[in-house]
C-alpha cells in the first residue's frame, strides 16, 4: 500500500527521513520502502488495521512516542428525518453486525478537486468523480469502505441485506453478470439485489452524471463471509480486501460523518437530520491479562511492567484491546506488540537453554518396534492401507460410515486381512512371484451397542521363500512359513510360545490367544497364499516393555563344537534347548540347530538333531582342553536326562 508522506504527517509528526522511517517500520514487522518519496508497505494479513494512512500513522506514533493527532469527525447537521425517506433492514445479523446509511440531498455530480484526485492516484486509485472519489478518499484515509446508491433506483426506498437464492443472477458495476450462491451476501432492495454486500456495487444502483439524491452505506461485515465469497467469485476490489481482513466496527460511524462532511464540501447537497445505525449486538473491547514475567520468560530480558504499559499504550491498547486490532487475541500477541516497539535489534543474543529428557513411549510402541525388527528381518515388508473397506469385506459386525468417500470405501475394516490380499493381488497381476507382508493397525467392530477399537498385526505370505539359484531349488512358502514367523516373533517379545490345535499344511490353525494361520486358495493363483491375524489388545497390556541393556563386546575369541543327538521322533528341539541352556557351563555364549535328519541309518522313530555350540568368556581366552571338558559333560547330561544318544 502507498503512504503519501504529506498526508501522513496530517496524524502524526514525523522527525526522522524517509528512509529511516521505512528502516525503523520494516524492524517494526511493517516492511516498507521508498518509492518517488512516499511510503511503500507490504501489510500482512493480520493487520488489515494498516491498510490505511490512519493505521499507519497509529505505527509511527507509537515508534517515535509522538501523540497521534486524530479527532473524530462531528456529524453534519441535516434537514428532513431519514425514517421519512429509507426503510432498512438485516436480515443476516451475522453476516452484517452493523449497518448504518445516510441520504444526502442535492448533489451536483462532477470531477473531484484536484487535490482530492492528487492523494487519489497518489495511493493508486483512479479518480471517477466527486462521490466516488469521497468514499474511496475515506478508504484510504481511514481504511473503511463505503458505497453511494442513487436513490432513485432503490426500489420502495427500502434496503435489505440478506442472502438470496442459490442460482440468482446480479450484474455488478464492471459489467459482469454473477450468480450467486447461498451463502453470498447482498444488499438489496424491494425487488432484488443492488450491490455484492463489501465486495461490489450493482450496475442498476450507480451514481451516475446526473444523480442528484445518494444513499450513504457503512457496515461492518463478517470477515470470513466477504473472503469466501470474494475468492469464490475470483473478484479482489480495494473494499473487499479491507472487508475481509477485518475493519474496525465501532469505527463506522465516525466514517460515516467524515465522508458525508467531504461530499458536502465536493458536491454539496443536504444530508438527513439523523442517520440508520443497526447495531443490536455490540462489539466491544476484549482484556488479556498480560503478566510481566510472562514478557521476560518469552523475550529473555526484563522490561519494567511501566515501560511495558507505555508501549501498550503508545498502540492504543490501553487497559483493553481496540476493536480495530482483531489480530490480538492472546498474552502472546502482546508480547510480540512489546517486542517490536521495543526494538528486536535491542533484545540480546543468548544461547537457548534445551533440556533433553526421555519421554516415556505410548504402550505397545516398544511392541510395535520389536515386531517391525523382527519381521523384516525374516524378509517381511510392512504395509500401510486405508482403514476403510466396501460392505462385502466386513461381517455382520461391520461399521458403516455415515459419509463414506466412495461406493468401495463404505465401513471401517474388522480384520486386515482384505488390505493385505488386495496388496497381494496388486503385486501378483504385476509380475510379482513372491511376497511377504505385515501390518499393524486398528480394526473396528461392534459389541455390546459401541464401536470397539482393536490392534491387530496381520501376516501375509505366497510365493517362495527364497528364489531359485545356481544347485538351490527355491522353496515353496507354506502353514510353517507363518508358523515360524510367528514362533520368531513370540520370542522376540519374551513370550512362551504358543501350542497349536493343528499343524497339517493347508489346514486352519489355532494359536496363542486367538491367532489362526489360514490357506487362501479361493483367489485363483498359481500358488496359494497363506494369512493370519493377531489380535494385540491383551498381549500390549500386559507387555512389559525391558529396559535397554548394553552388553560390551568380548575382545576374546571363542570356540565352536557341533553337537549331534539321536532322540525321539517328537522330541521338540526347543525340550532340547532348553536343557542345553540349563546344563551348559556360564560361558556357553549362543547355540543354534543346523541339521535334521530321518532316513537311514537312524531307527524308526527316531531322528537326528544337530546343534552348533558357542563358547566364549568375557574376561579371558578359553583353552581347548576346558572347552572339551565343559561340551563332554553337556552330552553326558543331556544323554542321561532326555533321554538322548550320541552320533
Amino acid at each position: 500500500m502507498r503512504i503519501p508522506l504529506d498526508w501522513l504527517k496530517e496524524f502524526v509528526p514525523v522527525r526522522w527521513p524517509a528512509q529511516d522511517l521505512a528502516h525503523r517500520l520494516t524492524m517494526a514487522g511493517l516492511e516498507t520502502a521508498v518509492v518517488g518519496g512516499d511510503l511503500e508497505v507490504a501489510v500482512t494479513p493480520n493487520r488489515g488495521d494498516c491498510l490505511s494512512v490512519l493505521g499507519i500513522a497509529r505505527e509511527v506514533s507509537a515508534l517515535q512516542g509522538r501523540v497521534l493527532s486524530f479527532k473524530k469527525t462531528t456529524a453534519p447537521k441535516g434537514g428532513e428525518a431519514i425514517k421519512k425517506c429509507l426503510k432498512v433492514q438485516v436480515q443476516d445479523r451475522k453476516g452484517c453486525p452493523r449497518y448504518m446509511a445516510r441520504l444526502i440531498r442535492g448533489v451536483a455530480i462532477k470531477p473531484s478537486p484536484a487535490w482530492m484526485q492528487k492523494r487519489l492516484e497518489a495511493v493508486g486509485i483512479r479518480p471517477v468523480n466527486n462521490v466516488v472519489d469521497c468514499t474511496n478518499y475515506l478508504l484510504a484515509e481511514l481504511g473503511h469502505p463505503h458505497h453511494a446508491f442513487d436513490s432513485r433506483f432503490l426500489r420502495g426506498d427500502t434496503i435489505v441485506v440478506r442472502r438470496e437464492k442459490a442460482g440468482t443472477k446480479f450484474k455488478t458495476l464492471d459489467g459482469e453478470t454473477r450468480e450467486c450462491e447461498p451463502a453470498d451476501l447482498f444488499i438489496c432492495d424491494e425487488q432484488g439485489p443492488v450491490a455484492l454486500a463489501g465486495i461490489l456495487g450493482g450496475a442498476n444502483s450507480e451514481v451516475r452524471p446526473d444523480t442528484k439524491d445518494i444513499v450513504l452505506e457503512a457496515a461492518f461485515f463478517d470477515p470470513q463471509r466477504i473472503h469466501a465469497t470474494a475468492k469464490r467469485l475470483k473478484i479482489s476490489t480495494e473494499s473487499s480486501y479491507r472487508f475481509e481482513r477485518g475493519v474496525d466496527p465501532n469505527g463506522v460511524e465516525n466514517a460515516l460523518h467524515r465522508v458525508c462532511q467531504l461530499i458536502m464540501q465536493t458536491a454539496g447537497g443536504l444530508p438527513s437530520r439523523d442517520w440508520i445505525d443497526l447495531y443490536p449486538n455490540k462489539i466491544r473491547p476484549k482484556q488479556i491479562n498480560l503478566p510481566a514475567a510472562e514478557v521476560k520468560r518469552i523475550l529473555g530480558l526484563p522490561i519494567a511492567p511501566a515501560q511495558i504499559k507505555k508501549i501498550l499504550k503508545s498502540l492504543g491498547i490501553a487497559g483493553t484491546i481496540p476493536t480495530w486490532r482483531s489480530d490480538l487475541t492472546r498474552p502472546i500477541d502482546l508480547i510480540e506488540e512489546t517486542a517490536r516497539i521495543y526494538g528486536y535489534d535491542k533484545i540480546p543474543e543468548s544461547r537457548p537453554r534445551i533440556t533433553v529428557g526421555l519421554q516415556e513411549k505410548p504402550k505397545g510402541r516398544g511392541l510395535y518396534q520389536a515386531a517391525a525388527r523382527c519381521l523384516t528381518g525374516l524378509g517381511f515388508t510392512e504395509g500401510c492401507h486405508l482403514g476403510f473397506v466396501g460392505e462385502r469385506e466386513v461381517g455382520d459386525k461391520g461399521v458403516a460410515l455415515s459419509n463414506p468417500l466412495s461406493a468401495d470405501q463404505t465401513h471401517l475394516r474388522d480384520s486386515l486381512v482384505p488390505g493385505l490380499v488386495k496388496s497381494a493381488l496388486f503385486n501378483a497381476n504385476r509380475q510379482v512371484q513372491s511376497l511377504k507382508l505385515f501390518e499393524w493397525g486398528k480394526v473396528f467392530r461392534w459389541e455390546n451397542g459401541k464401536v470397539k477399537e482393536d490392534r491387530c498385526l496381520g501376516l501375509l505370505a505366497f510365493g517362495n521363500e527364497w528364489p531359485s539359484q545356481w544347485q538351490i531349488k527355491p522353496k515353496p512358502v507354506d502353514f510353517f512359513t507363518l508358523k515360524g514367523a510367528l514362533t520368531r516373533l513370540f520370542q522376540a517379545w519374551g513370550l512362551e510360545p504358543f501350542e497349536t490345535e493343528a499343524q497339517s499344511q493347508g489346514e486352519a490353525v489355532v494359536l496363542w490367544q486367538g491367532v489362526s494361520i489360514g490357506r487362501i486358495d479361493f483367489l485363483n493363483l498359481e500358488v496359494p497364499m497363506y494369512v493370519c491375524e493377531i489380535s494385540l489388545e491383551k498381549i500390549i497390556k500386559n507387555y512389559q516393555t525391558q529396559p535397554a541393556i548394553f552388553k560390551p563386546i568380548s575382545p576374546f575369541p571363542f570356540v565352536e563344537r557341533d553337537l549331534a543327538l539321536v532322540v525321539d521322533s517328537a522330541l521338540p528341539a526347543q525340550k532340547i534347548g532348553e536343557a542345553i541352556r540349563q546344563a551348559g557351563p556360564p560361558w556357553l555364549e549362543t547355540f543354534r540347530v543346523f541339521d535334521l535328519y530321518k532316513g537311514e541309518g537312524i531307527e524308526a522313530g527316531k531322528k537326528s538333531i544337530a546343534f552348533s555350540l558357542r563358547y566364549a568368556s568375557k574376561d579371558r581366552t578359553l583353552t581347548n582342553e576346558e572347552v572339551n571338558r565343559a561340551h563332554e559333560a553337556l552330552t553326558a547330561h543331556l544323554e542321561k536326562t532326555l533321554p538322548a544318544k550320541l552320533r
